[in-house]
């Protein structure tokens, strides 16, 4: 029979220390040392295993104790630090907008127009912009003008169709959303409220054609839907409330207050901007 460097027989109950602490020992000892992985081999498959698992929980324990000793303090954060949009995934600041547009102007007590627009403008922020705009019309008699104008009332009143039309406005737009299409396609939009100068030449209808130079101002209201980072679908509603120079009837009335009341549809480009 052997004896161990301690003098004790290997068989002995009191030969070596209990074999979790002895695993302990060897695992902490494998931590520490290159040497230690040798060591390691030298057990049993189970103890083994047994130190491998000592080692990652004792690792993942020390991380935890770690993160949670040095906390990050990142201050008090305010309502006014908070929105609900943090990022706009389009943007307008510091970007010109050019657009061309198709409308009607449906109210006119004589005529209905069909209009061509072009319009211009540029973005100082995501809230604040200009705009010129520039329409032509084509002024068609409607049914109550027909009407008039037939044998049964023989009446030709004197109605004027828009031809013309100029305007500079400021865009405001406070408001920048979102919504989902039937849950498959997220559709970035912002609303708009318009107001500005607003200009029209008309003409009569009447054989004489006589013309007429209406200023004004622009009232309106839109909603323009992003179809990329580039481009915008708008829809607007816009209210051009006139004082009509009459130059044939200056002898009896000259001036007439009118309403040229139009909704368009347009497409536009935002150009490169900041």
């Amino acid at each position: 029979m052997w004896r161990s460097s301690t003098g004790r027989s290997p068989t002995s109950p009191a030969t070596y220390p209990s074999e979790s602490l002895r695993i302990d020992r060897v695992a902490h000892q494998a931590s520490l040392t290159p040497n230690g992985f040798r060591r390691m081999r030298s057990l049993a498959p189970p103890a083994l295993v047994a130190v491998a698992l000592s080692g990652i929980v004792s690792s993942m324990w020390s991380s935890t104790a770690a993160a949670q000793a040095n906390p990050i303090d990142i201050g008090v954060i305010k309502d006014s630090d908070r929105s609900v949009v943090q990022k706009l995934l389009y943007s307008k600041e510091g970007r010109v907008e050019l657009g061309g547009h198709l409308g009607w102007m449906p109210f006119d007590t004589f005529t209905t127009t069909p209009i061509v627009a072009l319009t211009g403008g540029y973005h100082f922020n995501e809230e604040w912009g200009a705009e010129v705009v520039f329409d032509y019309g084509f002024a068609l008699e409607n049914h109550s003008y027909r009407l008039l104008t037939s044998e049964a009332y023989g009446i030709s009143p004197d109605a004027y169709g828009h031809i013309l039309g100029v305007g500079a406005h400021a865009l405001w737009s406070p408001i920048y959303a979102k919504f989902s299409w039937r849950g498959k396609k997220v559709i970035h939009h912002d609303v708009y409220a318009l107001g500005g100068f607003a200009s029209a030449l008309e003409q009569a209808l009447m054989p004489d054609a006589a013309t007429a130079f209406s200023p004004g101002m622009s009232i309106g209201v839109g909603m323009r839907f992003y179809l990329n980072q580039d481009s915008t679908l708008r829809v607007q509603f816009k209210d051009d409330l006139l004082v009509q120079n009459r130059v044939k009837t200056e002898d009896s009335q000259s001036q007439f207050l009118k309403q040229n009341v139009a909704v368009t549809v347009g497409y536009t480009r935002l150009l490169k901007g900041k």
